[in-house]
This record gives structure tokens, sequence and C-alpha cells, in this order.
């Protein structure tokens, strides 16, 4: 994917609480920056010097699993590309922690980013404590950035920032305590929680930040976070009281244009809505050989009518995987 030559078709990726990659995502380098060590690339006359390869991890719903489940459920059979299978343990908080710590190496730029329901629906290991234990856990994966989900709504628009932003339960109060026995604030996350398109309905502003630009060393990547419209059809009246939630392509296609104004060039959308891949569909890749390629779902429309400015996006909602390509 090009941020210097815009193509027809866009990668759409879901994890469904694994982790997904996509190693050939390509940003920018604006002309004049440079790798440290390295020298400058060329100006092409449009204000961008060379280009570098970025590697996207990226995964979704987790809702606080921070366990892997016991038993079966705690694994997972893998098709292999001669069509044999075998199986694998997965879930919890250090399987995936150990898998990040691989994919990351031998990667000079890379980033994570996650699409929404971090918390929420969660064991009771998080969720006897408001989802703190999950937060904590993500900062020490080093999350950079997620959009959020439904489930995010669903202790209300209040202790959502609290989760961003820290600071102790209203109600419950501080869990840990220092070492002189006084209450130890919980610090909040250290990665952006996005929401675009969820705005207060009296002043119209987005409840947290709409979009990031993941910067280094000159090369920059926006991402731009949003739910699915019809959250308030699944979540209680009073965990989304006071909040509107607008159109998921109007609103990817609106911080677009700012990210653009800003001179952004490569773009990401994180997008708590997504599809299911055909039935049949080999190892979840939609563009490999075999039976029943493709995919279906909300997604499929909404991947088709955003901006071509949009590189790529890491979806979820339907605790689906696929990495699927499709046209703008």
């Amino acid at each position: 994917m090009s941020a210097t030559s815009r193509q027809k078709r866009r990668r759409v990726l879901a994890a469904a609480a694994g982790l997904t990659t996509v190693g050939a995502l390509v940003a920018a380098m604006p002309a004049g920056a440079h790798e440290r060590g390295k020298g400058h690339g060329h100006d092409h006359g449009h204000g961008y010097g060379r280009t570098v390869d970025v590697q996207l991890l990226s995964f979704n719903d987790l809702h606080g699993n921070l366990q892997p489940p016991s038993g079966s459920a705690g694994r997972v059979t893998h098709t292999n590309e001669d069509g044999t299978t075998r199986t694998i343990d997965a879930g919890g908080a250090e399987y995936l922690a150990t898998h990040l710590r691989e994919a990351r190496k031998g990667n000079r730029y890379s980033i994570t980013a996650a699409a929404g329901d971090m918390v929420g629906a969660s064991p009771m290991l998080s969720g006897l404590f408001h989802d703190e234990p999950t937060i904590e856990a993500l900062n020490k994966l080093k999350l950079d950035v997620t959009s959020v989900g439904n489930h995010e709504f669903d202790e209300g628009a209040k202790e959502l920032a609290r989760l961003q932003n820290g600071g102790c339960h209203p109600v419950e109060g501080c869990y840990e305590k220092k070492a002189n026995g006084k209450p130890k604030t919980f610090r909040g996350a250290d990665f952006p929680y996005l929401a675009a398109n969820v705005t207060n309905e009296k002043s119209g502003r987005p409840v947290l930040d709409p979009y990031f630009v993941w910067e280094k060393n000159g090369v920059r990547i926006g991402f731009i976070g949003v739910t699915l419209e019809g959250t308030p059809d699944i979540v209680s009246a009073e965990g989304i009281k006071g909040l509107k939630f607008g159109d998921e392509i109007e609103t990817i296609n609106k911080y677009t244009k700012v990210l653009e104004r800003k001179g952004v060039k490569s773009i990401v959308a994180l997008l708590h809505e997504g599809g299911a891949p055909a039935s049949g569909s080999y190892n979840y890749d939609c563009d490999s050989p075999g039976p029943g390629d493709g995919i279906s779902g909300p997604i499929v429309d909404i991947a088709k009518k955003v901006s071509p400015q949009v590189d790529a996006l890491v979806t979820g909602h339907t605790h689906q995987a696929y990495a699927c390509t499709i046209p703008d």
C-alpha cells in the first residue's frame, strides 16, 4: 500500500483476539527527513522523498481475556500450506505478548493497533476491577493505539474517560496501595483510545481523540478510530446517555481530509465493525487460492466507500479472523 501513489485496493484485517499483520504498509518520508545513520531520500517533487516499509500488527475484541481459556478452548487448529492441520496454544496476555515480541524483532518500524472491545464483557480477573488490569496489561504490551468498541461504553463515557486518563473508581476508589500505605492512583492507558464518530450530543465534539499520528524518524502514519454506528442498539441506554454515534464512512472520510491537510500521507482506519470470511476460506486469507474466497458483511460496503486515501482498515466486532483485499 503506497503512500505516494494511491492504489485501487486496500487491505482489511481482523484477528478475533489473535494477532494479524500487514507487513507491506508503505509510508512516505518527508523530503529532508532521514533515518539515523542513513542518507536522504530522493525528492520527487511532491514534498516527500523515499518510502519505508512499516509493519502493522493488529488485534481486536480482547474483552479483558488476560488468561487463556481452559481446556480445548485455549487451543486453536491451524491449517498449514500443504493442507494439513496442527493444534497450537492460543489466548491470554502472555500468548499475545510473546507473539508481539517475536513479530517486532528485526522490524525498525512496527506499529501495534487494535480495533476496539479491549474491555467489557470481561472475565472476573479483569471485570471485578473495572478492567484496570487489562489496561495495565495493554500498556505493558506496548499497544500504540486503539479505536473504541461498543463494549467500551458498557459503564458509560465517564468511566471510559477514566480508563483513558487515569484516576480511581468514583465508587470503589483505588484498588492498590503504595509502600507507605497510601492509595495508588490508577494511571490510565498509555495509548490513545480513538472515538471519531462518538460525539457529545450538546457540544458535537468527539468524546475522545478522533485521530492519532504515529511518528518515528520523520515517518508518519495517521490512525482514525470509529465504532459501529449501531452501538446504541447493543449497549444499555445508560451507557450511551448524552452521546451520538455517527456514520462510519462519513466520519472516516472527514478525518482523512484533516490528516491530509496536516501532511499525513499514510492513513489507517481502526473500525469496530466487521464481516466474515466465506465458508471454507483458506487459512482466513481471502487472497489465497482455494475454495470459498471472499468476505461478506457490513465491512465490505464500508471498505468500498471510504476515501481511497485510506490504505488499510483494521476491523473487529464479529469475532472472525480474515485478511482480505477489497477494491476502493
